[in-house]
């Protein structure tokens, strides 16, 4: 039994309309939910043990609370360029690129793809829209890369304002 954290990036900055898209660094509001994310995180009985993140900024900095939560090292956390603008085959491709020995990995990335990659693993008949900073957990009794959509059970959803209330 593995699972699947896939986590859209906090809240992004829209002030400098001259900043590429790629380079969009979180706001004050992305930064709060991450600490508030962070510190659900550091009393979870089973997180990830490895992050797949894609390289952009406001995703990198996203990837940044769930290592420090979660106390994941350095080593297991990879940054991944395809997972940018990704569609759901993409990130399926990704996770099916995971070492045997990973069994559990955060998959840190952006919409649309990231809630139609949830979608599509788990072939929910209400389609699901995670927010910024939200976290659906999949499970999956399959090797990584033996994955194909429809094979996830959503077993929980975690969003900054779930946690709030």
């Amino acid at each position: 039994m593995a699972r699947i954290w896939v986590v859209r990036h906090a809240k992004s900055s829209w002030d400098d309309v001259d900043l590429r898209d790629f380079d969009r660094p979180l706001n004050a509001r992305g930064m709060k939910d991450g600490e508030q994310l962070r510190r659900w995180m550091q009393n979870q009985p089973d997180g990830p043990a490895w992050i797949v993140a894609s390289d952009a900024r406001r995703a990198r900095d996203t990837a940044a609370y769930v290592r420090e939560g979660f106390q994941i090292s350095d080593d297991h956390v990879l940054y991944e360029h395809r997972l940018y603008e990704a569609s759901p085959e993409t990130m399926l491709d990704v996770i099916r690129e995971l070492p045997d020995v990973c069994p559990s990995v955060a998959l840190v990335g952006h919409n649309p793809g990231s809630s139609t990659f949830v979608n599509a693993m788990t072939g929910l008949a209400k389609a699901l829209q995670l927010p910024t900073f939200g976290i659906a957990i999949l499970e999956v009794e399959l090797p990584w890369n033996e994955l194909r959509f429809g094979c996830a059970k959503l077993i929980a959803l975690h969003t900054p304002k779930s946690l709030r209330e």
